[in-house]
């Protein structure tokens, strides 16, 4: 046996350093296998690729520009629109304006005389209301005297628009409006309470008074003064509102 059989036959020493460790693989190495793939080989400069890129960036800047001025067309042709509807409303105003001028200039003279009319119907409310049917208060007043009894001489006395009427300075004397004093003649003395109870049916009738009772010698009749006060009731309204219903 050689040496080199002896040494092959040699147990292995297990308690040294490094022994009766298992024996190590094969290294692989961390690249990834390329095997099966079409090679491919960049050969263009780095300058070409960055122009590419700038080209790009620069194609989607004048887009965003594009864009922009799409949107700001629109908005502008939207004013424009929305400026000449506004216009056209506004020459409609200024037509509708011009023609009720025209209409209200046609019939200027219908509304001056609307007016003039006004005014006289104003100023007869103001002037008539303090006036008084006579006709049918004397009618009324010849109805309620006695049989017998005539009126020989009446004065009459009644307010005026413009001044106010006279009245009374006795206390609990009602309002005054007008005042008639009658001169009658009468077979008899005239009685106070028949005269008022006659007199109290006049309209807007307020009180009553004989001043003067004289027997006429020549007649043998009785001449009398009777004074008879009428309110604001003995107004006919007739130029009022509520003469007017």
């Amino acid at each position: 046996m050689t040496a080199t059989d002896i040494r092959a036959a040699a147990p292995e020493d297990t308690t040294g350093p490094g022994r009766g460790r298992a024996p190590r693989g094969p290294r692989t190495t961390a690249s990834t296998s390329i095997a099966g793939r079409e090679p491919r080989v960049d050969l263009l400069p780095p300058e070409v690729h960055t122009e590419r890129r700038e080209r790009a960036i620069a194609r989607r800047a004048w887009l965003g520009v594009i864009v922009a001025a799409a949107v700001a067309a629109l908005g502008s042709g939207g004013a424009y629109v929305h400026q000449l509807d506004t216009a056209q409303s506004y020459l409609s105003s200024q037509n509708e304006t011009t023609s009720l001028l025209q209409q209200q200039q046609r019939y200027s003279e219908v509304r001056s005389a609307e007016n003039d009319t006004a005014l006289l119907e104003a100023a007869q409310s103001v002037g008539g209301s303090t006036e008084i049917d006579w006709s049918s208060t004397l009618a009324q007043l010849k109805s309620v005297l006695p049989a017998g009894v005539s009126i020989t001489a009446m004065t009459i006395d009644s307010a005026d628009s413009t001044e106010s009427f006279a009245q009374s300075t006795v206390p609990l004397q009602g309002s005054r409006a007008a005042t008639m004093q009658l001169t009658i003649q009468s077979p008899s003395i005239p009685s106070v309470p028949d005269w008022t109870a006659r007199l109290s049916q006049l309209r807007g009738y307020v009180d009553s008074t004989i001043t003067s009772v004289a027997l006429e010698e020549d007649t043998g009749q009785y001449s009398a003064t009777i004074q008879a006060h009428l309110g604001a009731k003995a107004f006919d309204g007739k130029y009022t509102k509520d003469g007017s219903k």
